[in-house]
């Protein structure tokens, strides 16, 4: 079972190659080419070889060979790479990035591990509707872009630089008719839930979704804060779904809307539909 670790309670699991790329190996096997000045996802990787213990976990009891995955702001691949290793050569995975520079890590992240026969990339955010979009990248703190302005409480806590380009983006829903069944959709996309979750409506009306993991945001979210809550309890009012928090080492604890919104974020929400 992977546990959080303490800084300096093991061995580095990463070794810098040059070109600002460390090679990293995940506590779960494979390997990982990460940006060495990346201050988000790169710290913990290379120091420890795990990224977010909790879903490593839920995501290591959970998927099995031969399911249907996506992965939403796959970032440099860290699940990516995960979810195919265990969904197998007769699983698939779809993953999303918007972000040209962490596609490209993407990319050769699932190259090295060889997965390219099981996962399919897109350099696209997830929307509620077929459009281009401003995303904004934050270039220190590389898990942070968002299709969400940065405001100035942001860089109240963060010592970053945000740079804004246009991205094309699609609603999930346009697998509608391509996929029979979809065991987990993965998102962590810092604020874009509440459109991504507009984007995939049909896919959930139809039965098609089995599971969602996603972020509660407050800052990020901004406005559509309210708007997810009540389009959450619509969600699970209407088709039944339940929601859950996970335990570090990957189990489920029941939980309401109502209490998950008490905090001003909460990083690991399952929705089991």
């Amino acid at each position: 079972m992977i546990k959080n670790f303490t800084c300096g309670a093991n061995k580095l699991k990463g070794i810098y190659i040059g070109n600002n790329k460390a090679l990293v190996c995940p506590v779960w096997g494979g390997k990982l080419l990460v940006p060495s000045d990346d201050l988000s996802v790169a710290p913990n990787l290379i120091m420890h070889g795990v990224h977010e213990p909790e879903l490593t976990n839920y995501l290591l009891k959970t998927i099995r060979a031969n399911y249907t995955t996506v992965d939403i702001g796959a970032n440099l691949g860290y699940f990516t790479v995960l979810l195919g290793y265990l969904v197998g050569p007769g699983g698939k995975v779809i993953a999303y990035e918007a972000d040209p520079g962490s596609f490209n890590l993407l990319r050769d992240n699932v190259s090295i591990n060889y997965l390219y026969d099981r996962i399919t990339l897109h350099n696209k955010a997830i929307y509620s509707s077929t459009c281009k979009l401003s995303f904004y990248i934050t270039e220190r703190f590389r898990g942070n872009a968002s299709i969400n302005e940065h405001d100035e409480k942001y860089f109240k806590h963060y010592n970053d630089n945000v740079r804004r380009i246009e991205v094309p983006a699609e609603p999930l829903d346009i697998y509608l008719g391509q996929l029979k069944h979809i065991d987990l959709v993965k998102l962590d996309i810092e604020g874009g839930e509440y459109h991504a979750f507009r984007g995939m409506a049909d896919l959930i009306k139809n039965k098609v979704i089995d599971t969602v993991v996603f972020e509660l945001n407050r800052g990020m979210l901004k406005d559509n804060w309210f708007p997810l809550y009540h389009l959450l309890s619509d969600i699970t009012e209407r088709y039944g779904a339940k929601l859950f928090s996970l335990t570090t080492e990957g189990n489920l604890v029941p939980a309401t809307l109502s209490e998950l919104y008490q905090y001003n974020g909460y990083p690991h929400v399952v929705m089991k539909l």
